[in-house]
């Protein structure tokens, strides 16, 4: 299947590892011309130089703190400039999220998590939203996490709240882009082994619970597939809903997790 990604132009945010990385990589499978952006220019360098050795891809990486605005505006304005035009953004950066138990979480707390996360997607989607207005097309992607979202979690409400919220985010902001053929979606998984994440977020699980790390990972009862997802597994519907062959598919979240979350949508 020719999923008509040749020489798109596509900015992935959190580009240095885990889905990120993923995410990059299998668009410059496709043909795109990458536009990486993660904190640390060394480990973000280290991993574009790796997609354009297996792919050949052109692929141009930023180093930058999306909290700050005027940073991702850097961000888009470095791909605009660079290549003319941003036919995809895939929002998937954030910062560290608090978690803890709702009573000694502070007001602070709940603030850094509304910057951390939903702060960045909104601002880039509103830096990207008229230059796909001007070129009538862009998909908006948007990486929501399932368990926080849909499934909340005593030790998870900021992340949970944010996360809801931003699912209420792709709904309007698809109504606004439909004219314009700017179409806006989510991906939203569940637990994803993207390596030191993963052991972090195991530790804190094995410290909220009272268990050792090695128990909450041989735990698999709430994966039915017996396993977390790999970031290949996100990546790759991330990749679809960027192509050409979704082009009717928008506000809409898709659930990618394996079974784990207690729910139909009908």
């Amino acid at each position: 299947m020719d999923l008509g990604l040749r020489n798109k132009v596509v900015v992935v945010t959190g580009a240095s590892r885990g889905i990120g990385f993923a995410t990059s990589r299998v668009f410059g499978q496709e043909g795109a011309r990458v536009v990486m952006a993660a904190r640390t220019a060394e480990t973000l360098e280290r991993s574009a130089e790796t997609i354009r050795r297996e792919t050949g891809c052109t692929v141009h990486t930023m180093a930058c703190e999306l909290t700050r605005e005027d940073e991702s505006a850097r961000l888009v304005a470095f791909a605009e400039e660079t290549h003319g035009r941003i036919d995809v953004l895939v929002n998937n950066a954030s910062g560290k999220l608090p978690v803890g138990e709702f009573a000694t979480l502070t007001s602070q707390a709940w603030l850094t998590a509304w910057i951390n996360k939903l702060q960045i997607y909104v601002t880039l989607a509103r830096q990207v939203f008229p230059i796909m207005q001007r070129q009538n097309g862009g998909r908006i992607i948007n990486v929501i996490g399932a368990h926080a979202a849909r499934n909340p979690a005593p030790s998870y409400l900021p992340i949970g709240v944010i996360s809801a919220g931003l699912i209420n985010f792709v709904k309007g902001l698809a109504d606004l882009g439909a004219k314009h053929r700017i179409l806006v979606t989510g991906v939203s998984p569940a637990g994803v082994d993207t390596g030191e994440r993963w052991q972090s977020w195991l530790a804190r699980r094995a410290a909220s619970e009272g268990k050792t790390i090695e128990e909450v990972a041989a735990e698999k009862s709430e994966y039915s597939l017996g396993r977390p997802a790999k970031p290949e597994e996100i990546a790759d519907v991330i990749c679809f809903l960027g192509s050409a062959r979704a082009s009717y598919i928008s506000g809409i979240v898709v659930t990618v997790d394996g079974n784990v979350t207690r729910g139909v949508w009908l």
